[in-house]
């Protein structure tokens, strides 16, 4: 059984040290959900950055389409690797975080 999309979305975010791009994180997951559950994708990605879940670090606009690239805060990393164990799902899911290895360390717990 998968898990819940924003589940799968706070995994990848942990996953990436750099931050991802929304775009890039929608074609990671597009093979997984459905497209009526990932059209609620950049609604959620925008409520954890509203809600300081995240930080905005980079935008580029393409056309009239603003595109963002969002980076999980430090400070909620230990909780997400707590409760979500995100490693985990990303397994789980066959995700390609980039080459292959994350680059955090899990929390100890």
């Amino acid at each position: 059984m998968k898990p819940p999309l924003k589940f799968a979305l706070y995994s990848v975010l942990y996953a990436s040290e750099d931050g991802v791009w929304e775009y890039e994180i929608y074609e990671k997951l597009k093979g997984h959900y459905n497209p009526r559950a990932l059209s609620k994708l950049r609604s959620i990605l925008l409520e954890l950055h509203n809600k300081s879940w995240t930080d905005e670090v980079d935008a580029e606009v393409y056309g009239e389409t603003v595109f963002r690239k969002y980076k999980l805060q430090e400070r909620h990393r230990e909780f997400v690797d707590y409760q979500l164990s995100p490693l985990k799902i990303i397994k789980e899911l066959g995700l390609d975080v980039g080459k292959g290895e994350v680059k955090h360390e899990p929390v100890a717990k």
